[in-house]
C-alpha cells in the first residue's frame, strides 16, 4: 500500500504519470482510485458552496480529474490484461455528462473523455483478437494527435504480435507521423516511441524479418542510452541477446560500439589508461 494520505488531486496526477512511465500498474490502480475519492468528496463539497473549498483547489477542471482518475486505472487493468475491467472504466469516464453545472472547459472534458472511450474500446477489441475492428481503429487513429497516434500503434502492434497478423500497411501509413516525433526527441514522448520501436522490432522478429528487428533493437539502445530510458534499454539489452547469433558482423561491430560509448559515459580514463570509477559513482 502507498502513502498517499494529505495529497493534493494534483500531486496525484503527477504520481499517476510517474508510475506509468515506470509501468507500475499495482501503483497506477491504486492512486487513481485515490484520485477519484478525492475528487469526488471535492464534487459533493462544492455542491453545497459557492466555490470549492481552499484544500481542495485545483488547476484544472474538475471533469478532468474524473476522467483521468478512470482512464488511468483503466490503462492499468488492460495492460495486466483484465479487460473486463479495463472496459468497465470506459464505460464510466464515456458518460461524465451527469456531472453538474458544466461550464464550456468541462463540457470539452466530457467530449474528450467520451471520445477516448471509444478509442480504448477498439484497443479492447484489438487486444481480444478482433481484427475485423481493425480498419475502423485506423479511420479514428488518422483523426487525432501523434501522441495519441503513437499510443495507437502501441495497440496495433500488440494485436498483431499476440494473434499472428500483418499489419504492415497500417506501420506504413503512419511511417512519416511517427519518425517525425522520434526526431524530436522529446522526452516526454521517449517512453512511448521506446515501446513502439520495441514492439515493431517484435514484430519483424515474428514475421521472420530477424535483419531489420535487430538493427531496431540497436537503434533503440542507442536512444534509450542518450536518453536514460532504463526500461526501455534493459528490454533491448535482453532481446539483442536473444538474437544474437542472427546478428551480421556489421551488427555485432555497431553493438560493441553502442556499448563501448556508454561505458565511456560512465567511466573516466586514468592517467594509466585504465578506467576509473566516475566521481557521481564512486561518491
Amino acid at each position: 500500500m502507498l502513502e498517499l494520505d494529505g495529497m493534493n488531486a494534483d500531486s496525484l496526477v503527477d504520481m499517476l504519470k510517474l508510475s506509468f512511465s515506470w509501468e507500475n500498474w499495482s501503483a497506477v490502480i491504486e492512486i487513481s482510485d485515490k484520485l477519484f475519492e478525492i475528487i469526488a468528496i471535492a464534487y459533493e463539497t462544492s455542491q453545497y458552496n459557492t466555490k470549492t473549498p481552499q484544500k481542495y483547489q485545483l488547476k484544472r477542471n474538475i471533469v478532468y480529474y474524473f476522467g483521468y482518475s478512470l482512464l488511468m486505472k483503466g490503462v492499468a487493468y488492460q495492460k495486466v490484461g483484465q479487460y473486463s475491467e479495463s472496459r468497465k472504466c470506459i464505460d464510466q469516464y464515456s458518460k461524465l455528462s451527469w456531472i453538474k453545472n458544466l461550464d464550456e472547459e468541462g463540457k470539452e472534458e466530457v467530449e474528450f473523455y467520451k471520445n477516448m472511450a471509444k478509442a480504448n474500446g477498439y484497443v479492447i477489441e484489438l487486444l481480444e483478437g478482433n481484427e475485423e475492428v481493425l480498419q475502423e481503429y485506423v479511420v479514428f487513429l488518422q483523426s487525432i494527435g501523434k501522441e495519441e497516434l503513437l499510443n495507437g500503434m502501441l495497440t496495433v502492434l500488440e494485436s498483431a504480435i499476440r494473434y499472428n497478423y500483418s499489419v504492415d500497411w497500417v506501420i506504413d501509413l503512419f511511417k512519416d507521423q511517427i519518425g517525425e516525433i522520434g526526431s524530436k526527441e522529446k522526452r516526454e514522448d521517449v517512453r512511448s516511441y521506446i515501446d513502439y520501436k520495441y514492439l515493431h522490432a517484435t514484430y519483424l522478429y515474428k514475421r521472420k524479418n530477424i535483419a531489420d528487428s535487430i538493427n531496431l533493437i540497436l537503434d533503440i539502445l542507442i536512444l534509450s542510452g542518450k536518453l536514460e530510458d532504463g526500461t526501455g534499454f534493459r528490454k533491448s539489452v535482453a532481446f539483442y541477446e536473444l538474437l544474437r547469433s542472427e546478428a551480421s558482423d556489421s551488427q555485432h561491430e555497431m553493438h560493441q560500439e553502442i556499448m563501448k560509448n556508454i561505458l565511456e559515459r560512465e567511466f573516466l580514463n586514468n592517467e594509466k589508461d585504465d578506467l576509473v570509477a566516475d566521481s557521481r559513482i564512486s561518491n
